[in-house]
C-alpha cells in the first residue's frame, strides 16, 4: 500500500467530503476514491460509511484513524528532511497575512516551517484581510492568511471561484467593557444595549471596522466611534483608561488588563483561512507550508 494513502484517509476523515479532501490533497476525486477503496481492501474492512453528500467514519475507521495520523506525520517529517538535504538552492515563499498572528498560533506554524525547511526564504507581508485577499488575487503572494465572514461580506463570485480556502479556526466578536461597567457580568450582550456607548475600534477601512459598524447599524444605531487604531494595545488602553467600549475578536481580547470581554449576541463569527489560487500551480515551498500546517493540525476540517 502506498504510504501516502494514510494521509489521504486522514484528510477525508477530517473534511468528510471527497471534493474538499481532493482539493486539499491536490488530486482528483476519482483517484482519492480508488485509493480509499484500495486501503479498505487491503485492511479488510470499510473505513467510511458513504452517503450522497458526506462520508462518516465506521467504527473500524475510527480505530484506524490515530494510527493513520501517526503514519502521515512521520511521512511529512521524513519528506521534509529529505527535501532539505537534496535542495541546496534557496527558494522563496511569500505569505500575505493579517497582523496579530500570535493569538491564532500562526507564528508557531511559521517557526516550524522554517525549522523544517531552512533553505526556503520566507517573506511575510502583513495587512488587513481585505488587502491580503486582493494581494492573493493579484498574484503578489503565494499564500494568504485572512479573515472572512460568510453571509456578511459580499465578494465577486468570479473572484471567489478562483480561491481555495482552507479554514484555520473561527473567532467571535466580543464587547470589551471597562472596569465597573454595568454589563460586565452578562453572559452575552445584544449590540442594541450599547447604543449610547463611546467606542474604540480597529482602524477604519479594515474588515474588523466594517463588520463592527455594519453589525451596529443592523442593531439599529450608528456607533459613536471616538478612537480607532491599527494598534490593538492602544484600543485596549482606550477601554481601561478612556472608558470606551471596544468591539474586538475574542482571541484579541486575551489580555491581563482589568477589563471584561462579553460575547455579542446574536453571535457574529468569522473564519480565518489559509488560501491560494485555484488556477495557479503552487510552488514546492507553498505545498510544503500547507503540508506543515496539516501535520500540526493547523488546518482543521471546515466548520459545519
Amino acid at each position: 500500500m502506498d504510504i501516502s494513502y494514510f494521509r489521504e484517509f486522514v484528510t477525508l476523515a477530517e473534511t468528510k467530503n471527497y471534493w474538499a479532501a481532493a482539493e486539499r490533497l491536490f488530486i482528483g476525486q476519482s483517484s482519492l476514491s480508488k485509493h480509499i477503496q484500495t486501503m479498505e481492501k487491503q485492511l479488510g474492512a470499510p473505513l467510511f460509511a458513504r452517503s450522497s453528500r458526506r462520508v462518516e467514519l465506521t467504527e473500524f475507521g475510527r480505530r484506524m484513524l490515530p494510527y493513520a495520523r501517526s503514519i502521515a506525520r512521520l511521512q511529512y517529517e521524513y519528506e521534509s528532511a529529505a527535501y532539505s538535504m537534496l535542495h541546496r538552492d534557496e527558494e522563496e515563499l511569500t505569505i500575505a497575512s493579517i497582523p496579530a498572528l500570535a493569538p491564532y498560533n500562526i507564528v508557531d506554524m511559521l517557526v516550524r516551517f522554517q525549522q523544517d525547511f531552512p533553505k526556503v526564504q520566507l517573506h511575510t507581508n502583513e495587512a488587513d484581510s481585505l488587502v491580503v485577499r486582493e494581494e492573493l488575487l493579484a498574484g503578489r503572494c503565494d499564500l494568504a492568511i485572512y479573515r472572512d465572514s460568510a453571509g456578511r461580506l459580499e465578494h465577486d463570485a468570479g473572484e471567489e471561484a478562483r480561491l481555495v480556502k482552507l479554514p484555520f479556526c473561527t473567532d467571535r466578536l466580543v464587547a470589551v467593557l471597562p472596569p465597573g461597567h454595568p454589563l460586565e457580568g452578562s453572559a452575552g450582550i445584544e449590540l442594541a444595549r450599547l447604543r449610547d456607548e463611546h467606542f474604540a475600534l480597529i482602524k477604519k477601512d479594515t474588515l474588523p471596522y466594517s463588520l463592527c459598524v455594519q453589525a451596529c447599524r443592523e442593531a439599529g444605531f450608528t456607533p459613536q466611534v471616538l478612537f480607532n487604531s491599527h494598534n490593538l494595545d492602544a484600543v485596549l488602553d482606550m477601554v481601561t483608561k478612556g472608558g470606551c467600549v471596544a468591539l474586538l475578536f475574542e482571541r484579541h481580547a486575551a489580555s491581563p488588563r482589568p477589563f471584561t470581554a462579553v460575547p455579542i449576541v446574536p453571535e457574529l463569527r468569522t473564519t480565518l483561512y489559509l488560501a491560494y489560487l485555484r488556477d495557479v500551480p503552487l510552488s514546492r515551498p507553498a505545498r510544503h507550508f500547507i503540508d506543515c500546517c496539516m501535520a500540526q493540525g493547523g488546518v482543521p476540517a471546515p466548520e459545519k
